[in-house]
């Protein structure tokens, strides 16, 4: 008896096993209804901020801590991209105790993925994991040549294999001085081809051993999402939020949403609450394999107008993202 129940107790754990993995995926399968759990935010989000004040603004806006913070190297030369103290001497964990997810171009603007193949730049990312370390920031997230895949980045794919070859020798390099540095490989959604090439999206990347999280920036643009239709349409492209938490499911890595955010500038949704009901829906059902998300809260004229605090230029929106992401949630653990 007791092996039997041994045997039938097992055989209905490997089956809640499955259904809930099915479920979590099914939320991105055009269902409105995601599987039941936590109310509030059961994962680590963050937002963007030039330093520990901006973010923790943030915090006092949604009642909650802030998990990470978005940051980017300045990218004028390679001192201003592995050596200077900005951003990591801002935020050391005494003066921001949550996680750091830095972007960071593979070489500045004189530079080219040709000569970082060769293996010339290496010494600069052994200096970049030395900088890390040194302000206690050596697990930080690195979105290593994020959004490659858009041709406004001067970093963008040119060459396939000698990009691919390119990020790997920078990995290994980055990783020999900051083994705990966690590498994320970060794709703009709504842009199946990359430029130039016209190749498909995910001819880029470069192969589990250097590759620690799969993320996207996917803002409500280009296409927008206002109904299940067109949200469905959109997650499932091949640049999509659900084609990248597949992936990442299938290649045993998390995924991670670095930038989101609705858009009120040319080819966005606009104050677009339906969208911040998705995202928060999808957050919510893949939550066991999600790194973090973090939302781009911008007012620039030239940007994506997202903002939602500070000024609150989507009001509709930010009511929508407070009853859901606001402070009845129980933290970022």
């Amino acid at each position: 008896m007791r092996v039997r129940r041994r045997s039938r107790l097992v055989s209905l754990s490997l089956l809640l096993v499955s259904v809930l993995l099915t479920a979590g995926l099914a939320a991105c399968s055009g269902s409105s209804k995601p599987a039941p759990g936590p109310v509030g935010v059961h994962w680590v989000s963050g937002a963007n901020g030039n330093y520990p004040a901006d973010v923790n603004a943030w915090g006092a806006f949604t009642g909650r801590q802030v998990g990470l913070a978005i940051v980017f190297t300045e990218r004028k030369d390679w001192y201003n991209m592995v050596s200077a103290d900005w951003p990591t001497a801002a935020f050391t964990r005494d003066k921001f105790p949550g996680e750091l997810s830095i972007a960071q171009p593979p070489f500045p603007r004189d530079g080219n993925e040709g000569t970082c193949a060769s293996g010339a730049y290496d010494n600069y990312w052994r200096t970049f994991g030395a900088t890390l370390t040194k302000f206690g920031r050596a697990d930080a997230y690195i979105r290593l040549g994020w959004e490659f895949n858009g041709d406004y980045m001067y970093w963008h794919v040119r060459n396939v294999e000698t990009w691919k070859a390119c990020f790997r020798r920078t990995v290994t390099a980055l990783r020999s001085t900051a083994p705990a540095v966690k590498i994320d490989w970060n794709m703009n959604a709504h842009t199946d081809k990359l430029p130039g090439s016209g190749r498909d999206v995910w001819d880029a990347y470069p192969g589990d051993q250097y590759v620690d999280v799969v993320s996207i920036d996917s803002y409500d643009f280009f296409p927008t999402s206002v109904s299940e239709k067109s949200w469905n349409r959109q997650c499932h492209q091949r640049s999509g939020l659900c084609t990248v938490i597949k992936f990442a499911h299938d290649h045993g890595k998390k995924f991670a949403v670095p930038e989101w955010g609705v858009v009120r500038s040319e080819g966005g949704g606009g104050d677009n609450p339906f969208y911040v009901q998705k995202m928060y829906e999808t957050f919510a059902a893949n939550a066991a394999n999600l790194a973090y998300e973090a939302y781009y809260n911008n007012s620039e004229a030239k940007n994506v107008r997202s903002s939602l605090y500070q000024p609150d230029l989507n009001p509709t929106s930010s009511k929508r993202y407070l009853k859901l992401f606001g402070p009845a949630s129980p933290g970022t653990g």
